[in-house]
């Protein structure tokens, strides 16, 4: 199989939102402050979540944005594209703020890491299905290729059990693999092994793969831009 493809979200996944007393303590890895006996001890464990190391304010057009995110984490996807053992795009509503923004506080090349252009930042056209509308025009042209690219596709709401069922009736031409992380803490070291264990041996896994983050609740609204 060629290199796998990984579609990224940011909010969520990427960029976490911990509860608004973890924020204020320091963020997700820094948590022994915490009781035993906190429910949320062990979702903000080192042993679950990445620390969140980068903490930067943006200004963008629709505002001001605080961003937490894991430096390791970030670095770990971005050593496998330079590496050339993956192809990174960004999939994600920050689209045009990607290059001029995202990447330089991640310390990704935009010439290495591309953005699909996926809605129109005017109009919001495609906003809400511009996403699957993505994943499934790259699910069509690997149908032509003689080696065809698995694909990662990485959501905190796009991907879920219905979603993964109707992709599995396409058929995809090599696996593919979708993850949920929780919100609050984006993707976890679990998680993060699994990518890792998908990009190494993709043929290993059937050609739908989907892992939630048991942790995850459902949330009335977006997080994030």
């Amino acid at each position: 199989m060629n290199r796998p493809v990984i579609y990224t979200d940011f909010d969520g996944v990427l960029n976490a939102f911990p509860d608004s007393k973890i924020q204020r303590r320091g963020g997700v890895g820094h948590t022994g402050w915490l009781k035993p006996d906190d429910p949320r001890a062990s979702l903000y464990s080192c042993n679950r979540a990445f620390p969140l190391t980068g903490n930067l304010v943006v200004e963008v057009p629709p505002g001001r944005y605080r961003l937490r995110w894991s430096r390791e984490l970030a670095d770990g996807f971005y050593k496998l594209a330079v590496a050339g053992m993956i192809e990174l795009a960004w999939l994600t509503t920050w689209q045009p703020y990607c290059v001029n923004t995202l990447d330089p506080a991640l310390g990704w090349n935009p010439d290495i890491v591309h953005t699909v252009r996926w809605y129109d930042p005017v109009t919001n056209q495609g906003r809400f299905s511009g996403k699957l509308d993505t994943i499934f025009s790259r699910l069509r042209f690997e149908t032509y290729q003689e080696d065809p690219s698995p694909i990662i596709w990485l959501d905190d709401e796009e991907c879920y059990p219905a979603r993964a069922k109707y992709i599995e009736t396409w058929k995809p031409a090599a696996p593919l693999l979708m993850i949920r992380p929780d919100e609050r803490i984006g993707i976890s070291r679990r998680q993060w092994l699994i990518i890792q264990d998908f990009v190494h041996h993709p043929d290993e896994y059937p050609s739908v793969t989907l892992d939630e983050e048991p942790t995850i609740r459902a949330h009335a609204t977006h997080h994030g831009l």
